[in-house]
């Protein structure tokens, strides 16, 4: 398999479950998840796990405008199991807490 088509998949998959980590990932591609991580810093020029928490958090933020799902469900959704985890994270990359983004986000 190259390692484009590797990536593309992982990237599809990503699309469609934001959940998933990095293992599943990796078994997806048939690859370590040491050697997938490698293979992705190089082909896109950033770290996995890095990646990972951009994409959990961007799919949160469309989920908490465009849906009335509450927080902690959100935060199960993207793949958080912890909504403390979540909600840090998602103040650190927005700047603002969870609730805080859907009341100005939402029409």
């Amino acid at each position: 398999m190259p390692d484009d088509y590797r990536i593309r998949k992982v990237l599809e998959s990503l699309e469609e479950d934001p959940a998933t980590n990095v293992q599943e990932l990796a078994t997806l591609v048939n690859l370590s998840s040491s050697r997938l991580g490698h293979l992705f810093k190089l082909q896109m020029g950033v770290d996995l796990n890095h990646f990972l928490v951009n994409e959990r958090l961007e799919k949160a933020a469309e989920l908490l405008k465009q849906t009335e799902l509450s927080i902690k469900q959100i935060a199960v959704r993207v793949g958080y199991r912890h909504s403390s985890s979540f909600d840090r994270g998602f103040q650190t990359k927005f700047g603002v807490p969870p609730a805080d983004f859907r009341r100005r986000n939402r029409p």
